[in-house]
């Protein structure tokens, strides 16, 4: 099937053609766009419920096999740094037609990471299979975010709003799995149930719409050119901040609920219950940031977060834990698809996969940055000033952001929503 980007290339993709088109048509055909990004939704949902398996038993890690929260910290940095790097020097790759075959890497090297951690007995072992996950996940999310954005530009916000709630559902199974099957098989049996999930998927690959190659770019200084784009870097810094508090929240979140006495399966519950409000705000705040303006949009989330993370470091019952993280999941779910729809909005379309690449690899670096030394500030000096610390970031991102943006060109008025403009929802 073809589909019309938006600089007029067209966009090849295999499978049944839906009627007349899909940018600007009316809702049903919007649905069957949907119908068709949905087997890539799902492999967003798997990637992520491996991330939320591991995230939900780092206190048991720390607890069976004796790791300090320093050596979970530098487990969790791997697999951001790692991620950072595939998303940074393979991203582009998916923008050169070769989107499907940096799926199939990436399914394969976290099928095989779970089977490592269900092996593993050191800290080193983990450290490295979680450096494996993160090459996994910054080979295949890009390539997945290039084809949702291709599909249809002109719904950009409403396809990304959605695999952001995809993205959330495999973070709110992942917990329940891991925790499930910890507390009545053991450690080892969440790995390797997760690592059966994703191989499960691998075949399935062959049988997704190919990316769209009739885009590709041959542009070799990608980065170069996304970081002299403005609004690209404007994006990247108002959510620089939170950023930093997912490392950190990965880093000690299930440590500091095991401190304060909630066992395993309570972690993966209270996990689930942060997620699912997040899971229907998701679909609804990419439109919004579409319709209102990206920069703005992930601007107001980040503010609205950041009193939720710096009462993390001095409240102590663990339901206050739970209230206040549900409030703040509200507010991260404005924020996180509204990153990925302003990015996408600033950058050439060529390069969608790369710009995706770029908005992730922030991410990673930030949130690995962050890790690396989160878990020894909180062993050492305690989570008010961990907390406190990551709150400030988040307050500082986003005025540097409002700075920037003062400076945009005319053209990139959509990404401050100074004039929206309607579009499909």
């Amino acid at each position: 099937m073809t589909r019309s980007g938006s600089n007029g290339s067209s966009l090849e993709l295999d499978g049944p053609r839906p009627p007349g088109g899909s940018i600007g048509l009316p809702d049903s055909v919007a649905e069957v766009t949907r119908r068709e990004l949905l087997p890539y939704f799902l492999l967003v949902s798997v990637a992520m419920m491996g991330m939320g398996g591991i995230f939900t038993l780092l206190g048991k890690l720390r607890d069976d096999l004796g790791f300090s929260e320093t050596g979970l910290g530098v487990m969790v940095a791997s697999g951001f740094f790692v991620a950072f790097g595939a998303q940074v020097g393979l991203a582009r790759f998916s923008d050169r037609g070769h989107a499907a075959a940096m799926i199939r890497i990436g399914l394969a090297c976290m099928a095989l990471a779970m089977l490592a951690m269900a092996v593993a007995t050191e800290l080193w072992q983990f450290i490295a299979a979680r450096g494996l996950l993160g090459l996994g996940i910054g080979s295949m999310l890009p390539a997945v975010r290039r084809i949702v954005i291709a599909a249809d530009p002109q719904r950009v916000g409403a396809n990304m709003g959605t695999m952001g709630a995809f993205d959330l559902a495999g973070f709110f199974i992942g917990p329940l799995i891991a925790a499930g099957l910890a507390e009545v098989a053991g450690l080892r049996a969440p790995f390797l149930a997760l690592a059966l999930i994703t191989a499960v998927f691998i075949p399935s690959v062959a049988r997704l719409p190919l990316d769209p190659g009739a885009t590709t770019t041959t542009e070799r200084r990608v980065l170069r050119v996304l970081l002299a784009d403005k609004g690209v870097r404007a994006m990247l810094i108002s959510a620089a901040g939170w950023f930093a508090m997912i490392g950190a929240f990965e880093s000690v979140w299930a440590v500091m609920l095991t401190d304060q006495g909630a066992p395993t399966w309570v972690i993966g519950v209270t996990m689930s219950i942060i997620l699912l409000p997040m899971m229907i705000i998701a679909p609804l705040s990419g439109p919004w940031a579409q319709r209102l303006g990206p920069l703005r949009t992930a601007g107001a989330g980040v503010l609205l977060s950041a009193p939720c993370v710096l009462a993390f470091g001095f409240i102590s019952p663990l339901w206050a834990f739970i209230a206040v993280a549900a409030v703040q999941g509200l507010a991260d779910a404005i924020v996180f698809p509204s990153t990925q729809v302003g990015v996408a909005l600033a950058a050439d379309k060529e390069l969608a996969a790369s710009a995706q690449g770029l908005q992730g690899a922030s991410l990673e670096l930030t949130a690995g940055t962050v890790a690396l030394f989160a878990g020894g500030i909180y062993e050492n000096y305690g989570r008010s000033w961990l907390f406190t610390g990551i709150t400030v970031m988040m307050i500082v991102g986003v005025a540097t952001a409002a700075h920037l943006a003062r400076s945009l060109p005319a053209e990139d008025v959509l990404l401050v929503g100074d004039r929206p403009q309607p579009v499909a929802a």
